[in-house]
């Protein structure tokens, strides 16, 4: 985490601004499979793929917040 802050997303679905925030707070985070209007995000560790979401995934949000 690069951050001291704890940058969460909402429980629900997200924004690509507050996606962004969260990836660029911590450095395991990303945006991937950008197509525009829609987006996902990922935490990789060791460069595997560990959790992944769509931004307009029902509870996406609290997935990635646990």
């Amino acid at each position: 985490m690069e951050n001291h802050d704890h940058v969460l997303l909402p429980e629900d679905t997200f924004t690509r601004q507050q996606a962004e925030a969260v990836a660029d707070a911590y450095e395991n985070i990303a945006i991937e499979d950008d197509q525009g209007t829609y987006f996902r995000i990922v935490v990789r560790i060791d460069r595997q793929m560990v959790w992944r979401a769509w931004d307009f995934e029902p509870e996406a949000g609290a997935g990635l917040n646990r």
